[in-house]
Formats: structure tokens, sequence, C-alpha cells
């Protein structure tokens, strides 16, 4: 029986895609490791490579991201070109000219051009830009050694945090507090910081991709953002296994006595886990790869497909190795801790997602509403709010949690990319007063005309268009708010936010929004020792995904515009950014040095774990504690 939505295209996709994986091998990979709980390096690559190349494919494919990086990613300019800021990472990326080139090599597989079109993306260090192929995201690849980094007797060491034995049985819990003192012959730590620079596209801080690429127990909420931190990837790893060199401390002592056994090495492999659901390489395509959109269709999209893979209900496993549960609650969202013992006046707001689920909009509100009322009524005097981890979500929750706390904050300026094709997208949102373009306002603009009556302003080397400056409305949200609560309490300098960088898009917002307009002081915590590190990560301002945005243009009767990106041939989405916002400035200019995204926003003091509370977060909490008890974090003037 075919997937619903297939009809006669599908079955001929389906036929089509039969023949192009057979094409590849004589012998079935695929079949080799279907049914099995783990593979090793070889046998997961062998099915992962089994697909042939197909140049129809990948012009289609790079033809789609060429017009959503084009038309629609509002940092493409800037990214071909970017300013020169101290404390970011911001390379050169032409995003043109990097798929003309992936167009013209003639790779092995599929795979490798895949990964090549998401590395590229990848490299602009932008979160929010992204290409995942879900056909290679599949299998989930663990390290069966996991490192954390602690501070260790005013050194920041490499520490093996645990083992994963269950994938890999060599693996010994006698490693766990061992210190790894070098990773493939090289200075574990150098190894460490190079990786976190050109492997991590996640952020422009590098001490927010260090800290991404090591796995801390406490803050492992299960933000599965493409994984390529040292110990777990959803893709490939570039090897087969690691070499670490490793010095344990003596039995009965503890790591922090710095009393060592003789140092060993250990070789350590990857090891796969195998997806369920498949039985050989062509039940692995069509599970997991095939698009109902690789025949062209002439009129409609396949809304079931794309509202699949929106929901993310495309990964057989989740981010722990555990099979998917399709529909599954990602809550809580919120908790407000109360600390005990001298620490008992400080309270704890650990935010770990405002990515807020519609049906869950009542029970967030009344979470941050009753969870102020009780920090009050039990005479907590001080305020950790915890940001870390956080990938951001809806930002008019964000707006909540600010008005909540601070009344009202002024407006961040904004806008959008210009182009003749998303002209006529935001016209017919307002004839229709359907989907997310209605939600922008401008006073002095009425209907679409924010969008239409363009400003111009130099990004890069280009002069590019764009909107009126503008402002998220959040009145629908906020319509729907039947209890209220006004903060007369703490002031900023009561509370501390605290973040180890991975506080990113509405997240990063609101912890911008918090120090820069209400000067709340921030706290860093881990990184590289020795240089400055920022709070918030990717906060350009919002972002769109390719399966989303084709519902909008199938709910508008734009699926034929000509200018239209297409769905791509195989399952696969991007995401990208498409409103940028500014920092606030006495007069708004729009000039690229003003965007939030392209500005080191430092944190006001620093912590980094340690061997105690790497492992146990109400630990990290007091030792926060004592430092906003003592007033050693103030806000300093940006």
């Amino acid at each position: 029986m075919l997937t619903h939505g297939y009809g006669l295209l599908g079955s001929i996709a389906l036929l089509f895609t039969t023949s192009f994986a057979l094409a590849a091998n004589s012998s079935d990979p695929c079949a080799t490791i279907a049914g099995k709980a783990t593979a090793n390096f070889h046998d997961a690559k062998a099915c992962l490579d089994y697909f042939k190349f197909d140049k129809d494919i990948a012009k289609r494919t790079v033809d789609t991201v060429r017009k959503v990086t084009k038309e629609l990613y509002v940092f493409n300019e800037v990214a071909a070109s970017p300013p020169n800021v101290e404390g970011l990472s911001t390379p050169s990326v032409n995003i043109s000219y990097g798929l003309d080139l992936i167009l013209k090599e003639d790779w092995k597989s599929d795979r490798e051009f895949q990964e090549a079109v998401a590395l590229l993306l990848d490299k602009v260090q932008d979160a929010h830009l992204s290409y995942v192929p879900f056909c290679y995201r599949q299998f989930v690849f663990w390290q069966p050694i996991q490192l954390n980094s602690v501070l260790r007797n005013k050194r920041l060491v490499a520490n093996v945090a645990f083992v994963k034995n269950d994938v890999w049985p060599e693996a010994k819990e006698s490693w766990v507090g061992c210190e790894v003192t070098e990773i493939d012959g090289m200075e574990a730590m150098e190894m460490i910081v190079n990786y976190a620079v050109n492997n991590n596209g996640e952020s422009k801080d590098v001490n927010t991709c260090y800290n991404n690429i090591m796995n801390t127990k406490s803050y492992f909420h299960g933000w599965d953002d493409g994984a390529d931190d040292l110990g777990y990837h959803r893709f490939l790893p570039a090897q087969e296994f690691h070499n670490y060199t490793m010095r344990c401390p003596k039995e009965g002592t503890k790591p922090v006595q710095e009393d060592y056994e003789e140092p060993f090495t250990v070789q350590v492999p990857w090891i796969a886990q195998v997806p369920p659901r498949f039985s050989n390489a062509d039940s692995y395509w069509s599970t997991f790869c095939q698009s109902s959109h690789l025949q062209k269709r002439d009129a409609h999209y396949d809304l079931h497909e794309l509202k699949t893979i929106y929901e993310g209900d495309v990964f057989a496993l989740n981010s722990e190795g555990n099979m998917n549960a399709v529909g599954s609650s990602k809550g809580p969202y919120i908790e407000f801790i109360e600390l005990e013992d001298e620490y008992s006046k400080v309270g704890v707001i650990d935010i770990q997602s405002f990515s807020i689920a519609s049906e869950d909009k009542d029970s967030f509100i009344n979470d941050v509403i009753t969870g102020f009322k009780r920090f009050e009524k039990k005479g907590i005097e001080k305020i950790i709010l915890d940001l870390s981890s956080n990938g951001g979500g809806d930002a008019c929750a964000g707006e909540f949690l600010i008005s909540t706390l601070f009344n009202s904050t002024p407006d961040y300026m904004s806008d959008v990319k210009y182009s003749p094709f998303l002209e006529r997208v935001v016209k017919k949102a307002y004839e229709q007063e359907s989907t997310k373009w209605t939600d922008y306002a401008n006073k002095e603009f009425s209907g679409s005309s924010w969008f239409t009556k363009t400003k111009e302003y130099k990004r890069g080397q280009d002069t590019v268009k764009f909107s009126q400056p503008v402002t998220l409305s959040c009145n629908d949200w906020n319509s729907d708010i039947s209890q209220t609560y006004k903060n007369t309490k703490w002031a900023a300098s009561d509370v501390l936010i605290l973040s180890d960088g991975r506080c990113g898009s509405t997240c990063a917002i609101v912890a911008s929004r918090l120090h820069l307009s209400h000067k709340v002081p921030a706290m860093g915590l881990g990184g590289i020792r020795g240089n400055r590190m920022q709070f918030a990560s990717f906060p350009g301002g919002e972002s769109d995904r390719l399966s989303s945005f084709l519902m909008d243009l199938e709910i508008l009767g734009l699926t034929e515009d000509s200018d239209a990106p297409s769905p791509f041939p195989e399952r696969a989405d991007m995401g990208w950014t498409f409103r940028e916002v500014y920092k606030p400035t006495s007069t708004f200019t729009g000039e690229e040095t003003d965007l939030l995204e392209y500005n080191a926003i430092n944190a006001d003091c620093r912590m980094h774990f340690d061997d105690e509370n790497a492992e146990d977060i109400k630990k990290l909490w007091s030792d926060v504690a004592k430092v906003i008890l003592d007033g050693q974090c103030p806000y300093t003037k940006k």
C-alpha cells in the first residue's frame, strides 16, 4: 500500500528509486546490517555510500538551495563579505560560488554530494542556515568515550565524563574521571579547540562551538541540532576511530588530586546505532530517502510529506539513540527551582526551550506566573535565569517572559530581505489574511506596504533591498492570556543570566534584550579559558524552513510561481534566517554593524565546569548562587 499522498506519481517514483539504489552495487551492504542494534564504521559507511550520485537530483537540489539563499536568506550577501568583528569568527562564504563548485564535482556517492551541500551552509556559522538530508541522518554514531571540559587545579582539561559500554562493551567505567592528554597524537585541548573552530557551524563565538562539541550530562536537553560534537554524530564521521591517550587517578584518589597511574593509549572506534524499519537498500531508500517530489509535479505539493518533515517525524532514532515515539512531548519548557541551605534565598528559572506547542501555551503561561508568585511568597531575593542549551522557539513566548519580569521592552527593529517573488507572497498573504506575513507591523505603513516600499542598505560588497523596519506583533498570542503578573520585587541587579552560549535564536534575542535594554548581568559558562565569551548565539532574527514555506505557498496558491523554490527531490529540509534583528540604537540606520548577528555581546563574568558541578546541576547552581549573593558579577556597560 502506498503512503497517503503519493498516488500514481509516487508509484513511478518508487520504481525509479529502486533501480536507482541497485545501480550502485551488485551486493547489498544495507541488508548486511538490517535488524542489528549496532554496526561498525565500515559496514555503516558501505550502506550509506551504496546510493549512486545522480546529476539530475544534484542539479535540482542545488537549484532549490540557490533560490532560497539568493531570494530569501537575509544574510546571503553579508556572509560573502562579512564585517570584521572582534570576538567573532566570520569566514567569507560565497554560497552561490560554493554551489557551483559542488555541481562541477563528480561525486562517488549521493551521500558525499548531500554532505557537501550541508557542509557549505554550515561554514557560514549561522545555526539557522542548514541543509539536512534525512536519508543520511538516520544512523546515530557514538564514540564510546564521551568527554567534557573541566577546570582542574587552574588547568582546563579534557575529562572522560562517561562511557557508553552499551554500544561498545570494551569501554571501561574505570576510565570515567581520567584526563585525556592526547587525541590522535595531538595535545588534547589543542585538538578540541581546532575541531571547534573548523567543524562546528553553530555559532560565530568559538566558546559556544567549544561547548557544543563537549558533553556535559547536566545540559544534554536533547537539542538534536546536527550533532557535530566530538562523541556524537548523525552524519558519517570522517574517520573510523580515534586514539586517546589517558592518565587515570590512582585507586583511592580523586581526579583533583592529580595522582595518576602511568598513561596509556586506547583505540576507540565509532559505533553506529542502526535505525529500524528497513531490511535492505531498497527499503532503506523508500523509508528514509524517497520523496514523492522526485517526479516533478505540475501544481500541488505532497502536504503529508511536508508536514511529516516539518514536525520532525523523520528520524527513526532520537538524540539518545532510542526509537522515536512520534508525537511525543518535548516538555517541560520551564522550571522554577528553589535552592537550599545557605542559598535558600536564590531561585533558579531553568528555561529549556521557547518552542511552545500550541496545546501547551496555556500551561506555559500558568507555569511562568505561578512560578514568580511562588518565588515571591517564598522570599526569593535573587534569581538565576538559566538559558543554557535553549535553542529558541516562539518569539512571543520570549516576549511574554520579558514583559512579565520587567514590563515592556523597547522594540528591536527588524526587516526582511526584498525580492519580487517574496513581494507576491506577502501581497497574497494580506489578500487572504493568512500565514505569518501579516504578523509584522510598522505604524507608518498599512497592509503589505511595509514590504513593498523598500529601503536599500549596504551588505558586504552589495547594495541590497529590504522592507521597512518592522516589529513582530504578538497580539494573537497575548489575547489568550487570562491572568497576569507584574514584577515589583526584583530589579535587574537581582537577576543573573546564566548561559553556556548555546542560547540561540529567540533565546538569544531574549537574553540580548534583557542585557542591553534592562541591564541584567550575564555569566558565561564553560568555553575556552582566557578569552571573552558571548552568552547568546545566532540571534539573527526569525527563521523559516522549506517544509513550512512550501506549505504556506500551497495555502496562498503560489506553488506554480516560476520563482518559487521546488521541494527537494530527496527527503530533506532546509532552514534559513529571513528576518534580521538590529541592536538598539538612538537612530536606526540599517547598518550591517548594528545587526545582532554580527555583534559580539560578551558576558560580564565567567564560570567553568569543575569535577563536581559538571555532573550535578544543583551544585552548579549553588556555585552560581554564591557569585550572585556576593555581588561578583555586576552588569558592565557595553
